[in-house]
Formats: structure tokens, sequence, C-alpha cells
């Protein structure tokens, strides 16, 4: 209690230093700063504070926005639903209008044609005058029509690529490019589901870089951002394209493999580390190698039926016996659900 306390000290007196309004959005921000709760934010507020960037009440709100907020997409829903109102009732009203329009072409038509019996050269003329201008008419309202339909379909496409985007952030870590929590989190229950459904095997890889904090310490985190962005590329490439690679937090990433058995599945652990553990960390700017990296692995079926937590839980349980057990390893539970 007296360290949470502490660090809502802080987070009350960081907000006076910097001049913000005590607001819970700004205490959020410095809270999750102290308590180390959030380690994206954590790296975001340090890079701020090394290039010197000023916290200003806008750079709060975006940093809120990022790391505490899942509002963007519900937002950009709610705008693209305005815009797609806003465009189909200027669609309708051209085509009320054109409606309109073209009644009225069809019944001076009709009033022409009865008049069509009438002699006289003046007023043939003065007929073919009025047809012109009624056809012209109509036909500028034709084009009008046909405008909008082609601006609403751009919009349309607009509004699709937008909330495609957004949507994708939303499941999307920016750092690695992997997906997030959010992500695994919906991919995990739709596997277990298909797992139950179809008597197909489910794993899980829970991975945490060895020694990561030590060397962020050491040499920054521009250089520990290098590191996590390479282990998820490196993850990445020793998966199929029907498994699901997540930044699951900080440091840690877990792999979700639908219709692999376990010993297939430390074997993809294994091809994980070795790979990884061949990588070397250059420093390019200083032409300098800092070292390697390696990984420990933690492996788990998926008991059909059971809750997701308890697949997470013995996952996360090899993975802590393989840092118990010297790191830079795999370690899998066995039939009877415990780490060997």
């Amino acid at each position: 209690m007296d360290e949470v306390s502490g660090w809502a000290d802080r987070a009350m007196k960081r907000m006076a230093d910097e001049s913000l309004l005590p607001n819970p959005h700004n205490f959020a921000i410095w809270y999750g700063y102290y308590s180390g709760e959030v380690p994206d934010l954590i790296r975001a507020i340090d890079l701020d504070i090394a290039a010197s960037k000023p916290f200003t009440p806008a750079r709060m709100e975006e940093l809120y926005g990022k790391f505490f907020s899942f509002d963007r997409e519900q937002k950009a829903v709610l705008q693209a639903g305005m815009r797609i109102q806003d465009a189909l009732g200027q669609l309708l009203e051209l085509l009320r209008s054109s409606g309109a329009g073209t009644d009225r072409y069809g019944k001076a038509l009709q009033q022409f044609g009865d008049r069509l019996e009438l002699p006289g050269l003046e007023q043939l003329r003065s007929l073919v005058d009025a047809i012109a201008s009624e056809t012209k008419l109509v036909a500028q309202q034709n084009q009008r029509l046909q405008d909008q339909l082609h601006l609403s379909g751009a919009q349309m496409e607009e509004l699709k690529r937008n909330l495609d985007s957004v949507r994708q952030e939303a499941i999307t870590d920016s750092l690695t490019g992997l997906f997030n929590r959010r992500k695994f989190d919906d991919s995990l229950q739709d596997a277990a589901m298909r797992s139950v459904q179809t008597g197909s095997p489910l794993c899980l890889l829970m991975t945490d870089i060895d020694h990561f904090k030590k060397f962020n310490d050491n040499y920054g985190h521009t250089i520990g951002d290098h590191v996590l962005a390479l282990v998820a590329r490196t993850v990445k490439e020793c998966i199929r394209s029907s498994d699901t690679a997540v930044r699951y937090g900080g440091e840690e990433f877990a792999v979700l493999l639908p219709g692999v058995r376990i010993s297939d599945a430390v074997r993809v652990a294994e091809q994980i580390r070795t790979a990884v553990a061949s990588k070397r960390v250059v420093n390019r700017s200083k032409n300098i190698t800092l070292g390697t990296i390696t990984l420990s692995v933690g492996v788990a079926r998926y008991v059909p039926g059971e809750p997701v937590g308890e697949l997470i839980r013995r996952a996360d349980a090899g993975l802590y016996a393989a840092k118990r057990t010297g790191r830079n390893r795999v370690v899998a539970e066995d039939s009877g659900g415990s780490s060997t």
C-alpha cells in the first residue's frame, strides 16, 4: 500500500512540476509511468525526455489516447456513420429533385404534343425551343445526380479504407507490427472454440526475452526497441500464416499454433529460440556489435472445454520454469499438464 501511495504522490508532484492540470487522464499517465505497469508508455515518455520534448496538454492527451483509451475505434465508426448519413441525405435530395424534374418533363412533353396540332412556323419554333430548354434542364439534373453518385461512391471507398486502417491499428502493436493483447484475447477464444468443435489440437507458446531490462538499461530504449522489433520479425519468420504471433506485453510474446500437436509446437519453439540466439544486435550508428539475445519459452496444449486462462497459466508456468533452470531454453508441459 505504501508503494502504491508513493507512486500516486510522485504522479501528483510530476503534474505540478510540468504545470499540468491534476485531471484523471494526466494522473493515469504519470501513475502508469512511475508504477512501471505500462512498459510502452515508459519508453515513449523516456524518449520524449531524452529529446527534451515538453509535456504539453496536447501531448498528454495523445499519450492517453494511445496507451489508455480504446475510444478511437468507436469515434471513427461514429464519424463514418455521420458522413454516410450526410452522403445519403444529399443523394436522396438529388433523387427527389431529379424525380420531380423528370415528372415535370413528361408532363411538358405531353403538353407539347397537344400543341403540335397548332398551325404556324412561329408556334412550332417556340415549341422546339421550349422542348430544348426542358431537355437541357433535365440533362443538367441528371448530370448532377451522376456526379453526386460518383462522389458518394468515392466517399464510401475512402470511409472503408479509413475504418479498415483504424481497425488494424486497434489490434496491432505499433512498435513490432505484431498483433496486440486485444487481438490475442479474441484469437485465443476463437481458436479454442474451433478446437472444441473440430477436435483439432491447439498449442500456445509464451516467450520472454532473457535479461531484457539489463540490456535496456545498459544500451538505452532505442536499442531496446530495436531488439523487440528484431525478435518480432524472427518469430514471424518461423511460423505459418495461419498462426498468430502477438506482443503480449513488454518483452513477452505469445504464439498461437492451431492444429499443432505439442511435440510439433516444441519444435516450433526451438526453431524460434535458436533463430533469435543466432542474431547479433548491432548499433549501426557506431558500427558496434552489442552481443546476442536469447529467449525462454513455455509451451502448453489446450484441453478442450477448459477456460482459456488455464492454457495461458500452464504456458506461463513453462516459461517461468525455463527462467529458473538457466534461461535460453524451451520447457513444455507433459501429458499430465505439468512442465518438463
